[in-house]
């Protein structure tokens, strides 16, 4: 399946004849029986073919059998080889999902995000209405507000609420218009119609008013950020006094560090000393802390490195030994040990698998065509009229029966080797094709 439909993504599925391949086809029939032809019919609509990670997926535009179905969807997910098609009739979800072998329950499909909602009874009726809302008021004309509380009504909504809002919202701006009121005016008139704090609302927008004009002005006398801040406190009531004193202390500070780093090539550590020494903080104190952490760090990175490499030359230790190792020595926990060493596992085993899952497509493909070949040679066989060409059929027969024997064991073997890998993964094993009986 990977090998029939990787190629074809983005492609029309209709011009491609995508439901005519035999490998689709077949299993398409067997899962759908009777809803065959009306789930082709509609996802023979679909503008490509789309994959959304191990998903394939069509989507249908429209409908050309309304009274059967309205919408309908296929995926393949490539990961467990099971095959999904869902059908919306009657504003219901219809699902058919193949059963994967060796499974006790059922396996629920995955779905690409397009087709999610279409799944979901409850979410699919909400879309149902809310088309038909929208159908009866372009049929009655209706307007964006009266459009408003039609879908609001048949989705359950608070018409009540809603419609208050809109007459809310109305007689404002009747009032703005006809009064030649502000924006700040206008908000003020909405608050006290609907009953909100229109004192706090009117500070709100008074100080705002002063803060922005404050900006302005400082912005006109050219003064500097801190200055601009000055004013700014000072319009709204903060304390310029702290403030001041708070810019005084921070810019000193400042100009001493900046000053000691670039005049006397102090480093980073020496600079935080000067700072703190500047602003009456604990100089000893973070002395004292910077040489216990330097002289720990310094210590802990060599002894780990001398260990580490030590024991990888002398073990022949991985690289990913190696790291654990070396984190193990750095003083991580076990569990965080395991759980590394367990995502390394998994990772190796996926990429393990992968591999395996292709090979097994391939696999069922080089089946296919032997299977093919066997009957066309049978057939020839059948159909030679001399002993001539019946032993040359009879040759050729021999041979296309060793090939099909021989793909059919290539299948088996990487079947269980993709079973055993899944089950060492905890994953759900897909269907294997039955291996074709020798002829």
């Amino acid at each position: 399946m990977w090998a029939l439909l990787k190629p074809l993504v983005g492609l029309d599925p209709k011009t491609t004849n995508l439901f005519e391949q035999p490998l689709l086809k077949g299993r398409l029939q067997a899962l759908l029986g009777d809803n065959y032809s009306t789930a082709v019919s509609l996802l023979n609509t679909a503008d490509k073919i789309q994959q959304e990670g191990p998903l394939f997926y069509l989507v249908s535009n429209y409908t050309p059998v309304p009274q059967l179905a309205e919408k309908a969807g296929f995926v393949w997910n490539a990961e467990t080889n099971q095959m999904a098609v869902l059908l919306v009739s009657g504003g219901a979800p219809l699902i058919f999902a193949e059963q994967l072998n060796q499974q006790a329950s059922k396996v629920i499909p995955s779905w690409p995000a397009e087709l999610v909602d279409y799944t979901d009874p409850v979410k699919l009726k909400k879309m149902a209405m809310n088309s038909a809302a929208a159908s009866a008021s372009t049929t009655l004309g209706l307007s964006e507000q009266q459009t408003a509380l039609a879908t609001t009504a048949v989705t359950g909504g608070d018409v009540k609420k809603l419609a208050i809002d809109q007459a809310t919202d109305k007689a404002t701006a009747s009032t703005t218009k006809a009064l030649g009121l502000s924006e700040q005016q206008a908000a003020l008139v909405k608050t006290a119609a609907t009953g909100g704090d229109v004192k706090k609302q009117a500070v709100d927008q008074a100080t705002k008013t002063a803060t922005e004009a404050a900006k302005t002005k400082a912005t006109e006398l050219g003064l500097s950020e801190q200055q601009a801040e000055l004013v700014k406190t000072a319009t709204t009531g903060g304390d310029v006094k702290k403030l001041a004193l708070s810019q005084a202390t921070t810019a000193a500070s400042d100009t001493v560090t900046t000053t000691a780093i670039s005049e006397l090539g102090l480093s980073e550590q020496q600079a935080a000393l000067i700072k703190t020494a500047t602003t009456g903080g604990d100089v000893k104190k973070l002395a004292v802390g910077q040489a216990t952490k330097a002289a720990t760090e310094v210590a802990t990175e060599t002894v780990t490195d001398l260990a580490t490499t030590t024991a990888t030359e002398e073990l022949g230790l991985s690289e990913q030994q190696s790291q654990l190792m070396q984190q193990a020595a750095k003083g991580a926990s076990t569990e965080q040990l395991a759980a590394q060493l367990e995502q390394q596992k998994i990772a190796a085993l996926q990429a393990e698998l992968t591999l395996a899952t292709e090979q097994e497509m391939a696999a069922e493909m080089a089946l296919e065509q032997a299977e093919d070949k066997l009957a066309a040679v049978e057939l020839q066989l059948a159909q030679a009229t001399t002993g001539a060409l019946k032993d040359t059929a009879n040759a050729t027969l021999v041979s296309a029966q060793t090939n099909q024997q021989a793909a059919s064991k290539a299948l088996l073997q990487v079947q269980q080797k993709v079973q055993l890998l899944q089950q060492q993964l905890k994953l759900p094993a897909p269907p294997t094709a039955k291996p074709t009986q020798d002829k």
